[in-house]
């Protein structure tokens, strides 16, 4: 290969390569941060509000059960988002 040959490819690599090297995505819970109410509520942080909290926010059994989807014992940020008051 001759030093042309060499220059071309370095010229019509090097945006692919640049491209290539894009910078990581934003975390999304810093971008789309949880509901006041969800934060609110999830007194020990752990990213879940579990049955005791949410009866001590005076949500009652009945809204919990229905809101707990995979019937975990807990409410995630995903189901609470479907829950309607």
């Amino acid at each position: 290969m001759n030093i042309q040959g060499v220059l071309l490819a370095v010229i019509f690599l090097s945006p692919s390569l640049t491209m290539a090297q894009s910078p990581t995505p934003p975390d999304i819970s810093k971008t789309n941060p949880p509901p006041r109410s969800f934060v609110v509520i999830d007194k020990n942080k752990d990213g879940h509000i579990s049955r005791k909290e949410a009866k001590q926010a005076g949500i009652p059994t009945l809204n919990f059960d229905a809101a707990d989807k995979d019937k975990d014992g807990k409410i995630n940020l995903s189901e609470w988002t479907l829950l309607k008051f």
